[in-house]
């Protein structure tokens, strides 16, 4: 017989799903390209639907459905940065390029590489969302890959204190 005592309940978790429309897929897919010397690209969502619903444990799940976007005119842009502007309230979508990229100039990018392709929110897109508020950002980073990031994800790790004897301890 097996006895379990002290049984601790999880959290309550949240889930976030982000899917994106037919016509705004084939859109995105259409704007693609694979040279690797292009700047990214900028779209504000111009029409979503937010769906949620509770679930057996307690949690929330949220599906965000984006169903059109329009090109955004950008402020500067290259093959590692778009700035942009989109109306408060309209998340940003933006491309990250199938290149790596040693500087911002288009001769110093190479097809491929560690960092073409890349679906991962850099620290600057988490502050932008962050600033602007906005419910979640996407990035392209495929013709048929898109990342849905929310501010949720970028938190700030509480400081550890250090020790005196941690801090200024050597080993032997």
């Amino acid at each position: 017989m097996m006895l379990v005592a002290g049984a601790r309940q999880l959290p309550a978790q949240t889930v976030r799903y982000g899917v994106m429309g037919d016509s705004v897929t084939a859109l995105l897919r259409a704007a693609w390209t694979d040279d690797s010397t292009q700047s990214e690209r900028a779209y504000c969502v111009q029409r979503a639907r937010i769906s949620s619903r509770p679930t057996l444990g307690g949690g929330i799940d949220s599906i965000f459905r984006v169903l059109a976007v329009k090109p955004a005119t950008p402020t500067s842009q290259d093959p590692n940065h778009v700035q942009f502007e989109c109306a408060t309230g309209t998340p940003e979508l933006h491309t990250h390029t199938p290149a790596t990229c040693l500087t911002d100039d288009a001769s110093s990018c190479r097809a491929d590489g560690p960092l073409a392709y890349s679906c991962q929110p850099s620290r600057s897109d988490y502050e932008e969302l962050l600033a602007r508020g906005d419910e979640y950002g996407i990035i392209q980073c495929d013709r048929r890959a898109f990342r849905f990031y929310y501010p949720s994800e970028y938190a700030a790790q509480p400081h550890k204190a250090r020790t005196a004897m941690g801090a200024n301890s050597s080993s032997p």
